[in-house]
């Protein structure tokens, strides 16, 4: 993480990535990857950062939310704050997203560890330990 210098706001992606491992509250795509934040870079149409653009969590109580107009209003306060990072452009704050993303890429057998098997998976498990 030290390589890539992260600012505090920064930071707190990958503290609410490692929050959503440490209390089982990981995701599954479609194809099965984990989903611990889903980085949303949103326009900010008010405040003191209006007309920049904000990196938050799109992964909200355990469902992805892609609207940005709801993400905004559901992080509107944490960003006036500093909470998430804040960037001029989408394209910078998209850029900065990828690369902090590696750090879910080299966490990505925690985070499968903490999901929560499938239904299908749950039952041949409770077959195998019947047998």
């Amino acid at each position: 993480m030290a390589d890539l210098m992260l600012t505090p706001s920064e930071k707190s992606i990958v503290d609410y990535h490692r929050n959503s491992i440490s209390t089982g509250k990981v995701g599954r795509t479609p194809s099965g990857k984990p989903i611990t934040v889903h980085s949303s870079t949103i326009y900010i149409p008010e405040g003191k950062y209006k007309g920049q653009f904000a990196t938050v969590p799109g992964w909200v109580n355990q469902k992805i939310v892609k609207d940005d107009d709801e993400l905004f209003n559901i992080w509107k306060s944490d960003i006036e704050s500093g909470k998430w990072p804040v960037y001029k452009t989408g394209e910078e704050g998209d850029k900065r997203a990828k690369e902090i993303h590696s750090i879910m890429d080299a966490e990505e057998g925690q985070a499968r560890a903490a999901m929560k098997p499938r239904q299908a998976e749950r039952s041949m498990l409770m077959k195998e330990r019947l047998k």
